[in-house]
Parts: C-alpha cells; structure tokens; sequence
C-alpha cells in the first residue's frame, strides 16, 4: 500500500519513518530519551530510562512487522499500532513525571543542605558581623587584592563562608554579581554536595523537557488516525 514502508512504518512520511528507524538505535534512543549509564548515581531513573527504551524499541518492531502482516486489514494494523503508541506514551509521560520529581528532589537537597550548612549560630553573630565589616572594607580595595583577600577569606573560613552567603551585597558593598559569585565559591568549598545536587537536578529538568517532543512523534508515527477510524465502521455480523 501507498501509506507503508514495509518493514519500517505504516505511516509513510518520513519523519515517521526516521522515528521508528531510530527507535531501534541505542544512540538516537539516547538523544530522545536521555542515556541511561549518565544516570547510574540513581537506580530508579537509570531503571525507568532503560525499560522505555526497551519497550520503544519492542513496539518500533512490531510495527514493522504489521506492514508485513497479510492477515490484519489496514484499519486493523492501524488499531494494533495504535495501542502500542499508547503504552509506550504512558510508560514515556510517566518516565517524565518522575524525572521531573526527582529533579524537585535533589534541588530540596541542595537546599536543605546549604540551609544546615550556612544556617547562622546565635552563639557566633558578632564574628558575622565583623566579617562582614571586613568583607566591606576589603571591597573598596576593589578587584585586586581586595577581592583576593575576600576570596580566599570566604573559602577558607566558615565565619566568613556564613558572612557572605547570609548578608545582602548592598550591605557588604559589593556589586551583587560579585557577592554572588563569592558565595557560589563559599559553597563550592563548604557544602559542595550542594553544587552537586544542582547540577543534577538541572541535567533531569533538561532531559524532562525533551520527552514531549518524544511523545509526539509516537502518536504522529505509529499510526494513522484515518486510517483507525475506519475500524468503526466494521459490522458485526449476527452467528
């Protein structure tokens, strides 16, 4: 038929047809749906990657099957199809749902870590605020050896590490991009599973925004919608 590529698609354009055929490659599967071996420091994500790879690569063959089947009609292969496309689009929305959560996760991590870490003692407020007072001082000696000094204060130092990460750039007389960037390095230095957590959850948010794209193109590649609804127009005939 017109509408098949046997033993590829039964759905002939060709982006239906690059779908499916790269639904049977590891690494364009990768690029679709995120390499599960990146993911190894978490078993449920590295779990849930690999079974939908399994399974797009199950349902691409059978539906390269279907276009050799002399048996089914084509409604009927299109309505075959069709309910592969709808379990691999629930196992891929739920991948996504979980890479989304776990994304949340690791950023409440990285939270609840830096918060413990750079959370000010009571008992240790006029060290604070003496090193911040120093920190302002340093700062007007500007980009040179105040910067360094302050630098190597906040990376080497909890008092200033805690100074710098709870005090406004405005107070300590600093331009924020700075303080910023100083209290990214107090954190790189004191609490650097923080820096970890973030980075991780940022990799699964980006990796969760490539599924829809992946979504759709098994609902437009499996099948063909006309061709699905002819399979309403079947008489049952009486026995």
């Amino acid at each position: 038929m017109a509408d098949v590529t046997p033993n590829v698609s039964l759905v002939a354009t060709p982006e239906a047809v690059s779908f499916l055929q790269n639904c049977q490659l590891p690494v364009q599967l990768n690029a679709m749906t995120g390499n599960p071996a990146h993911y190894d420091y978490d078993a449920e994500i590295n779990t849930a990657i690999t079974n939908l790879q399994g399974k797009a690569k199950e349902s691409a063959t059978l539906v390269a099957r279907l276009t050799q089947d002399e048996v089914r009609t084509s409604p009927l292969k299109h309505q075959e199809a069709s309910k592969l496309a709808g379990r691999l689009v629930e196992l891929a929305e739920g991948t996504q749902r979980l890479l989304t959560s776990k994304a949340k996760g690791y950023m409440d991590a990285s939270s609840d870590f830096m918060g413990k870490t750079f959370t000010p003692n009571p008992q240790r407020e006029g060290y604070y605020l003496r090193a911040a007072d120093w920190i302002s001082r340093e700062a007007k000696n500007g980009e040179g050896n105040g910067y360094k000094a302050i630098r190597e204060a906040v990376t080497e130092d909890p008092d200033f590490a805690v100074a710098i990460y709870n005090t406004s750039h405005r107070l300590l007389g600093l331009p924020k991009e700075h303080a910023m960037d100083f209290a990214e390095k107090a954190v790189k230095a004191f609490a650097p599973a923080a820096l970890d957590y973030i980075e991780k959850s940022q990799r699964l948010d980006e990796l969760a925004k490539r599924y829809p794209a992946f979504i759709a193109q098994v609902r437009s590649s499996y099948f063909s919608p006309f061709e699905l609804a002819k399979v309403r127009t079947y008489v049952e005939m009486p026995s």
